[in-house]
């Protein structure tokens, strides 16, 4: 009998310590990889030209509220992040080979950066043979569109072309007039998007009639030609998309000549927080355009938490920019955490598809592009007692399951 016990406690003991070993090997494999002490360090791209915004850098700003923000909570012993700062005003020649450099000495874990749409491509392919995954926001994101091939280290964390473009069209069919006119900048994108607008409103809206549609050029300094020949063609809605400086031209020159007050307009930047503010007192009301991050309409803590911290640091609101800076943080932290390591094979697997909370609501990765799939409202111009510039009144939600690659 005593034998017996004997070799009983010895397989019982022979399985604890196998147990034991196992456990441990696991604990090591998944235990977060701050660890060792050492920070994970994340490279984050910046350029002097980055927005028109009082604040500099806005992009990075956010992203130093969200290190802050981890840093904080995870405590000395948890996850620690480090900013490495890299000027990328131009990306070509001497310059790439400096973030070659920066990459090489700094040993980064991660690349992030808000950067001009023709560099992403090159910025990713480097960063892709140096095995960093590369968060971006392109400066142009509404005519940052994918290719399908592009280096799979690369997500985009920003709305998606498409999804500006549709709920555009989603909301302009449920007007009751039904005389459109496009108006749009004479690119590879504005042809593209008036092919999609046509054949979109026909299915939407059979009794809609074309009134015409023009193709800019280039910058204009006198929009009165163009403002009188849509009031000319009957157009009862303008629908438009001239980029940031050409709108705000445009919107002063309309404004003054009471364009607003006979027609319908909708322009797909016009509700971007970087032209409201830009505008401010003379911003027309009644003009309908697109926002992704309508913060003065969005009531939960994640929104208002991160909208008063960004204003008493910075002295104004975040724009989009600031809000990707801020969201791209805390996409790497989710998926270092379910990666269980800084590989960065396991990161880019757990990004893809990733899903989190954010101050725009639930965002996720989208697999086939690595695209975030971010929330669109569309809404019409007002001017309100909160704020010193308009704001989006009449806000129609899009989700991001209205999207689809």
């Amino acid at each position: 009998m005593r034998s017996f016990h004997l070799s009983g406690m010895r397989k019982e003991i022979s399985l604890f310590l196998i147990g034991s070993s196992i456990l441990s090997f696991f604990c090591l494999l998944f235990s977060s990889p701050t660890h060792s002490g050492d920070p994970v360090k994340i490279g984050l791209l910046t350029s002097s030209s980055e927005s028109t915004f009082e604040v500099k850098k806005p992009y990075l700003r956010g992203a130093e509220i969200a290190v802050a923000e981890v840093n904080a909570s995870e405590g000395k012993q948890g996850l620690q992040l480090l900013l490495v700062l890299q000027d990328m005003h131009q990306t070509q020649g001497k310059d790439l080979n400096l973030l070659r450099e920066l990459i090489l000495e700094e040993r980064l874990h991660f690349l992030m950066g808000e950067v001009g749409n023709e560099d992403v491509s090159p910025i990713a392919k480097l960063a892709r043979q140096q095995r960093v995954p590369f968060l971006v926001f392109p400066t142009e994101f509404i005519e940052a569109a994918s290719t399908g091939g592009e280096p799979a280290n690369l997500f985009w964390i920003s709305p998606a072309p498409e999804a500006f473009q549709r709920a555009a069209v989603r909301t302009a069919v449920q007007f009751s007039k039904n005389r459109f006119y496009l108006l749009a900048r004479d690119s590879t994108i504005g042809r593209s998007w008036a092919k999609y607008f046509w054949e979109e409103l026909k299915k939407l809206k059979p009794d809609a009639t074309p009134a015409g549609e023009f193709f800019l050029p280039g910058k204009s300094d006198d929009y009165s030609p163009h403002i009188q020949a849509i009031l000319s063609a009957k157009a009862e809605i303008c629908l438009s998309h001239l980029g940031l400086n050409e709108w705000l031209r445009f919107a002063k020159i309309a404004k003054k000549q009471g364009y607003f007050k006979r027609i319908i307009h909708f322009e797909l930047e016009s509700g971007s927080l970087e032209s409201l503010m830009a505008l401010k007192k003379d911003a027309p009301e009644g003009v309908w355009g697109v926002s992704a991050f309508p913060f003065w309409a969005l009531g939960w803590k994640e929104s208002r938490d991160f909208v008063a911290i960004y204003k008493e640091r910075n002295k104004t609101y975040p724009g989009l920019d600031a809000l990707s800076g801020y969201v791209s943080v805390y996409a790497l932290v989710e998926a270092i955490k379910k990666a269980g390591s800084l590989d960065p094979e396991r990161v880019i697997g757990m990004l893809e598809g990733l899903s989190l909370r954010t101050p725009v609501g639930s965002l996720a990765i989208r697999k086939a592009d690595h695209r975030a799939l971010w929330p669109i409202w569309c809404g019409s111009s007002k001017f309100t007692s909160s704020y010193p510039f308009a704001v989006l009144g009449e806000l129609k939600s899009f989700g991001p399951d209205s999207f689809s690659p």
